[in-house]
């Protein structure tokens, strides 16, 4: 008979016992099968393991078990057990070297795990999901895996009991103290202690999720480099839960896991990376890491064929499986909004959160489309840009402004000012006023019926100082920049997609001198702009149409007038730009009136409006902001 017990909550050091006395010394439930306390007694491994096998089975839903099994969950966010952070355990898995995994484990039983090492959390991740997915294999093989994971377990347990020695990053935290505990809980199910364990498990994942995301399920911008990582933990815990009958979460909760499955579709690429993400310029597969994952949380949440978010998914699935397009059975989702009788705001991709500190512009669902990621939770503000599905700008919007030569600093984050979606736009503003200083705006609109989008800054309230401002766009690895020889437009070439660039504010032919340029070095675009006082605008266009990529352009500065009188630029900013079909026309006010002004045929009272000319030769506002 053991002399100590093994039983969760307690400390016990297991490396110098023998299997027969850690099998004599498990410490049972009331509840416990009456075989398996018999087995145990028997100190034979052989007979443990057939019969653990056997009592682990009939608690779970084997359709749903095996189904986990085939979707390769464990290995999600990653798209294969190569690029694992622990490949070396993963690679056994998918291998099947079962013999080969049962010898590693065997060689870690004598080694002290470390808490605060990631590696140790994700072997025993895998090492677990392979013990809980039932394949039928050997006591001498499946063993040794099952000691370590029981001993990492009991390890997890106490280290948990006590305060965590070192701050954890979400995933991490999500992992260690909600997925891991909850899932061993379920396969230790019938040792004293579980309960308490396997409870702490399942309020720290509803926890996690109601602290990491706002009510509407848009996740903190913090969480964005590391939001693959952490929605794989929630999502496969979720699907214990639904193997095992107990739900993860209830209420609120379970409409929130909802929420953050759909809010993460939008920021999926055209390769199924996720914007934002830190991972996500790693190459991948065709559908990406991140789509069989997000389709499992999409079933996982009951999103079904009316929603166009799990649509999309199950779309790029189809086509990806090399499916045809046509073939495509769905009563919900399309291509583009066009293909749709009526479009409502309910179906538009597009996501602002103040709390959150983020927007999503993105004109639809489908993979091709276009998105402007909005970051804004600090000093400075991300932006990343994926045209036609492809990522062309990636990192800090960068923003310089120098008064009288003196350059200007701040570290109070960007507040949204103004957001506004509709069936033909996404527009964010930001502001961030400078403490006895000027007021700096940001501003991004993303057309969603035309490949256009307005990217300006602007500086105000300066006073009878000199404003001289720069803004740098991040280029994404592999973009491709050249100027064009006669006027000051700059093409953007990734993959089949190419973009071309137009400083509204300068001159459009080179021949005409500026105090202002813009250029390309590498790895970013410049832009410099100059004003002798007060304020000052600087928009940018970029279009990536294919049939406007040859077509001449030409863009110009007007006048804006108010009761007949010609302002002075830095009372109000309005620019043009023609490419084709396509004639916009971008207008700033920088000098707060309530009289109405003119440009080129807009009338208006409006801080910001950007229009275009219809076919008839109307100026039609797209967007228009109050004061």
């Amino acid at each position: 008979m053991s002399d100590f017990a093994v039983a969760f909550g307690s400390e016990v050091d297991l490396s110098d016992r023998s299997d027969g006395e850690i099998l004599a010394g498990l410490a049972w439930l009331p509840s416990a099968p009456d075989e398996l306390r018999r087995c145990a007694q028997t100190g034979r491994t052989d007979k443990f393991w057939r019969a653990w096998s056997k009592q682990l089975s009939a608690g779970v839903d084997r359709r749903l078990l095996r189904k986990r099994a085939a979707n390769r969950s464990g290995v999600w966010p990653w798209d294969s057990s190569r690029r694992h952070p622990v490949k070396s355990v993963w690679s056994l898995i998918e291998k099947q070297e079962w013999s080969r995994l049962s010898r590693w484990a065997s060689q870690q039983l004598t080694a002290k795990a470390a808490w605060n090492d990631e590696h140790t959390e994700l072997e025993l991740l895998g090492l677990a999901d392979w013990l809980w997915s039932g394949l039928r294999v050997t006591a001498d093989v499946a063993w040794p895996v099952w000691r370590l994971v029981l001993t990492r377990s009991l390890e997890l347990a106490a280290y948990l009991a006590k305060p965590l020695m070192c701050e954890l990053t979400p995933d991490r935290r999500l992992l260690v103290t909600g997925e891991l505990p909850w899932l061993l809980g379920q396969m230790f199910g019938d040792i004293e202690g579980v309960t308490e364990f396997k409870q702490l498990g399942q309020q720290s994942l509803r926890n996690e999720l109601i602290e990491q995301t706002d009510g509407d399920g848009t996740p903190a911008a913090s969480l964005l480099p590391i939001l693959p990582r952490w929605l794989a933990s929630l999502t496969r815990s979720i699907e214990v839960g639904a193997i095992v009958g107990v739900p993860v979460l209830e209420g609120e909760a379970r409409f929130r896991f909802e929420d953050v499955v759909t809010k993460s579709i939008t920021l999926l690429d055209r390769d199924g990376n996720m914007l934002g993400a830190a991972n996500h310029s790693t190459q991948v597969t065709e559908t990406g890491p991140l789509v069989p994952m997000l389709l499992r949380g999409a079933e996982l949440a009951g999103l079904d064929k009316l929603s166009l978010a799990a649509e999309s998914l199950r779309f790029r699935r189809h086509v990806a499986s090399g499916g045809s397009k046509d073939k495509f059975h769905s009563e919900t989702f399309s291509e583009s909004p066009e293909e749709r009788l009526i479009v409502t705001d309910t179906d538009l991709p597009a996501t602002q959160s103040d709390w959150a500190s983020w927007a999503c512009l993105r004109n639809w669902w489908h993979a091709t489309a276009n998105t402007a990621l909005v970051r804004h939770d600090g000093p400075s503000v991300n932006l990343q840009l994926s045209l036609l599905g492809v990522p062309m700008i990636d990192g800090e919007w960068g923003l310089s402004v120098r008064l009288d030569g003196e350059r200007l600093t701040w570290t109070d984050g960007w507040t949204c000012s103004c957001w506004s979606s509709d069936t033909d736009m996404d527009y964010v503003e930001l502001q961030l006023n400078i403490p006895d200083g000027p007021m700096l705006c940001r501003q991004v609109m993303l057309s969603r019926k035309d490949h256009f989008l307005v990217l300006a800054d602007s500086v105000a309230k300066v006073g009878r100082r000199r404003i001289d401002l720069e803004s740098t766009l991040p280029l994404r690895r592999g973009v491709r920049a050249k100027g064009d020889n006669a006027t000051r437009e700059i093409r953007l070439t990734a993959s089949d997609v190419k973009v071309r660039c137009y400083p509204l504010a300068l001159p459009d032919d080179r021949l005409h001198s500026t105090v202002g340029e813009f250029d390309s070095t590498p790895g970013e675009l410049r832009l410099s702009q100059a004003s002798s006082s007060e304020s000052l605008y600087a928009p940018i266009v970029l279009d990536w149409l294919p049939e406007r990529a040859s077509l001449d352009a030409e863009w110009r500065t007007l006048t804006v007038t108010e009761e007949g009188r010609k302002l002075a630029p830095w009372e109000a900013a309005g620019h043009r730009l023609r490419v084709g079909k396509l004639h916009l026309v971008v207008y700033r006010s920088l000098h707060t009136n309530d009289e109405f002004r003119s440009v080129l045929g807009l009338n208006t009272d409006k801080e910001s409006v950007i229009a275009q000319f219809n076919a008839q030769g109307y100026v039609l506002p797209i967007v228009s902001v109050d004061a």
